[in-house]
């Protein structure tokens, strides 16, 4: 009989100790942090988008980074910010490109500059510092489903573009003497062979981002929990400055010495481009800390 009570006791206390083992799991699991900052890593596509133009586009490499700030409403919901930099490119590729405007030499004769393109190609690049405001949901557990959607501000801080061609072809048509120049090069008038240009500034407008994530949340300590997830953040505005749609593909400057300077593709009206858009996607891991 002793030995069966002692069993008894024994089963009773093993049932209060993984009783006890269990409120303080949930316990630890409830008492979850009301702050938390989340450092973010993210990548790999992020590109300049654009339409109606016979383009080649090439999804690039687009590392983002991300400092933010979490702050819990209630154990499933929490609202964030921070600050993020991301960075697009963007790829136009054309066989030929032809052109041709009415302009004034140096000795301030009216003409006809003509010029074309052989395999021409463009690589843009823009800077971006985003400013997040996003709703977070997430569940329970160790390792808990979680999902963030939002809006995301973009204020521009760098773009470039570079430009090259396989040939570039000039010349001028004067009609008042009905006579097509070739020639000579210092006039702007020639066969330039390969053709290279660079430049710092594509114009461009503050950037408004639909934001939208998901994955797990894993639970590392009480105060440190490791993020993987799945997104994509789409823009919502049109980022082409109207007064920067209309520049010339190539622009003839008239001077002792001629000078050809190529603009980007994106701000000429040689090809129609109705929006040019942000588009990033892929995979984002990030590290929380909690207090």
């Amino acid at each position: 009989m002793k030995s069966l009570k002692c069993k008894k006791r024994e089963t009773l206390n093993s049932l209060k100790i993984i009783s006890l083992l269990i409120s303080l799991s949930t316990i630890s699991l409830n008492a979850q942090s009301i702050n938390e900052f989340t450092l973010a890593v993210s990548g790999p596509m992020a590109i300049l988008k654009y339409d109606n133009i016979n383009h080649k586009t090439a999804l690039n490499d687009g590392i983002g980074l991300e400092l933010a700030y979490g702050r819990y409403l209630s154990d499933h919901w929490s609202l964030r910010s921070g600050a993020a930099l991301q960075t697009y490119r963007g790829n136009a590729g054309l066989d030929i490109i032809e052109g041709a405007y009415a302009t004034q030499d140096s000795e301030a004769i009216s003409f006809e500059f003509r010029y074309q393109f052989d395999n021409y190609r463009e690589e843009q690049r823009a800077k971006y510092i985003q400013i997040p405001l996003l709703l977070q949901y997430e569940g329970n557990g160790f390792s808990r489903f979680f999902a963030t959607v939002g809006v995301r501000l973009g204020f521009l801080t760098d773009s470039n573009y570079k430009t090259e061609a396989e040939e570039l072809n000039t010349a001028g048509y004067y009609e008042q003497y009905d006579v097509l120049l070739q020639a000579p090069e210092f006039a702007g008038f020639g066969d330039f062979g390969k053709y290279a240009w660079e430049s710092n500034d594509l114009g461009l407008q503050t950037n408004m981002i639909l934001s939208l994530e998901t994955g797990m949340k894993f639970l590392i300590s009480e105060a440190s929990s490791f993020y993987v997830s799945a997104y994509i953040d789409y823009g919502l505005t049109n980022l082409r400055y109207e007064n920067y749609a209309n520049k010339r593909l190539l622009d003839y400057i008239a001077d002792e010495k001629v000078s050809l300077i190529a603009n980007s593709i994106l701000t000429s009206p040689i090809r129609s481009i109705d929006a040019i858009k942000t588009l990033s996607f892929g995979f984002k891991l990030k590290y929380g800390f909690g207090f």
